[in-house]
């Protein structure tokens, strides 16, 4: 009872003088109990608020970071240090995410020391508005080692985390560039992952450490002085999957996806424009390049110009028409469209590197119509050809659509695959979808109905089990596979594995058509 007494006494005793001393006579003595307090602690505290300075209006991005790093520490070991949350689930995310209490704490550890969060939320006084802030508890013997690094590693995870949860999206030019944004939006949610998708193996696995490669080069690029930018060339027969495999990357990578119609851009202005608003960590993708756009005919431009302007000379010496001559160059220069220059310019000048971390696109089906300035090595890092399923390929998508590894009809289909009869995954995609309903051998054997098709479209009307002697290139000499090539030139093309030199060869191999068919329909109710 005296030790209560004692501390109501003491408590009056305050109280009277916080009503009897002067607000700046407090204000020193406080100051001298923090002091103290700071000298006898074995901790230094940092407070991170929620905007930068005093007006409320500057958002602290550190501030952000800590809220994201919190989400992304482990959840189990955060529930038993932390007794109350606040969770909550925003537009731009697609999982739901927590936020410590208000006054609740919340234990971290870094590289051996334990470190503490605290989420102070205080009422402003005579509003209704709320000041926030995290405060960050460590050692003061260490707080010079570690406070510049834990930070750092508290930057990394969040903008990690947040890469990862937030929802992606899908955007495409609306033709106003000019305006304070060219693009519109939704949300990208295309399954297509590179576990589904149906590539060779070899080429699945050199596709995915390039890009984890570029994703993780951002030291890389600026010690090399390149801008953090890489190209891809996806060329191939319609339906061999490139749009598939550009939501690949896109869900791989989790970026954002820009579908760029080159159409509904005006000038080269519009076009740096739309590439600026642009943000980091995206692909651009402008399709079928070699006929979005007249781009081939920039290069006669100049041939053009050059001629207009001598007979625009001669006729001036000869006392004829001055605009005779020139019409056609003036009808190009007042068109305004993009050109060549400018599209050069997108995707290799000095305006592609007004961002970080982009991926730009082309696709073509016909990569020989591509101008040769365009894919380039520097613009087109990367050159991957799309053909007609392999076997690994088709396996991939018997596993997809119908859920099977193995049937006995995986044999007459590698068959068909090395007789010239194999299909693009679209065309696959297609049967098998169709089929979805029935058993198995119904779809595989409609698909070995197709190969065999294939076969007699390129062979002619010949007798089956007669040989068939026809010119071919090399897809249908050989199992069909897709090929990644690195820092392809267009110089380079004859030889790729694509095409043989302009030479064609023959290729003469036996169908034996009915014994295929026979063993297919022998084995259907296998």
């Amino acid at each position: 009872m005296d030790i209560l007494s004692q501390l109501w006494s003491l408590l009056g005793l305050l109280t009277v003088l916080q009503n009897i001393l002067p607000a700046q006579v407090l204000s020193v003595l406080h100051s001298l109990i923090e002091s103290l307090q700071d000298l006898i602690s074995q901790y230094s505290y940092f407070d991170i608020p929620e905007f930068n300075g005093y007006c409320g209006v500057d958002i602290n991005d550190l501030y952000r970071h800590v809220n994201l790093y919190l989400n992304s520490v482990n959840s189990s070991a955060t529930a038993s240090t932390c007794r109350r949350f606040s969770l909550s689930r925003s537009r731009s995310s697609n999982c739901i995410s927590f936020t410590i209490a208000p006054n609740h704490t919340i234990h971290d550890s870094f590289n051996g020391h334990s470190l503490c969060w605290t989420h102070q939320v205080d009422t402003v006084q005579d509003s209704l508005e709320e000041k926030r802030s995290f405060t960050l508890k460590l050692p003061k013997r260490h707080r010079h080692m570690l406070l510049s690094p834990y930070l750092q590693h508290v930057t990394s995870r969040a903008e990690e985390f947040e890469r990862v949860s937030r929802e992606r999206r899908l955007f495409t030019n609306n033709g106003n560039a000019s305006y304070e944004s060219g693009w519109v939006s939704v949300p990208f949610r295309h399954p297509s992952t590179f576990e589904t998708l149906a590539l060779e193996p070899q080429l699945k696995r050199q596709l995915m450490e390039d890009l984890k490669a570029f994703a993780s080069g951002r030291e890389y690029y600026h010690r090399v002085g390149r801008a953090w930018k890489r190209g891809y060339l996806l060329y191939g027969p319609p339906g061999s999957g490139k749009s598939s495999l550009i939501a690949a990357m896109a869900n791989y990578l989790c970026y954002d996806v820009y579908d760029l119609e080159l159409t509904k851009v005006t000038d080269n202005s519009d076009l740096r424009a739309l590439l600026i608003q642009t943000s980091n960590r995206s692909i651009i993708v402008i399709e079928d390049i070699d006929c979005s756009l007249d781009l081939t005919a920039d290069r006669m431009l100049k041939a053009t110009t050059a001629t207009a302007t001598r007979r625009k000379r001669s006729s001036s010496s000869s006392g004829y028409n001055k605009d005779r001559g020139s019409g056609n160059y003036q009808l190009l220069e007042e068109s305004g469209r993009v050109t060549l220059s400018g599209l050069l310019n997108f995707t290799d000048g000095l305006w592609s590197c007004c961002g970080e971390e982009r991926i730009i696109v082309f696709t073509t089906n016909h990569r020989d119509k591509v101008d040769p300035a365009l894919v380039r090595c520097g613009r087109m890092d990367v050159h991957v050809s799309l053909g007609p399923c392999g076997m690994h390929a088709f396996k991939a998508l018997a596993m997809n659509y119908l859920g099977i590894e193995r049937h006995s009809l995986f044999d007459v289909v590698e068959s068909c695959i090395r007789s010239g009869g194999a299909l693009t995954p679209a065309q696959i995609g297609e049967i098998l979808l169709r089929n979805r309903g029935s058993n198995a051998d119904l779809a595989m054997t409609e698909v070995v109905s197709a190969m065999q098709a294939r076969i007699l479209s390129a062979g002619g009307t010949e007798h089956l089990n007669t040989s068939i002697e026809y010119e071919d290139t090399v897809t249908l000499t050989r199992s069909p596979q897709s090929v990644l090539t690195v820092g392809s030139s267009p110089e380079n093309w004859d030889s790729s594995p694509g095409k043989i030199s302009g030479k064609k060869r023959k290729a003469k191999f036996l169908v034996k058509l009915r014994s295929l068919t026979k063993s297919g329909s022998g084995r259907r109710g296998v």
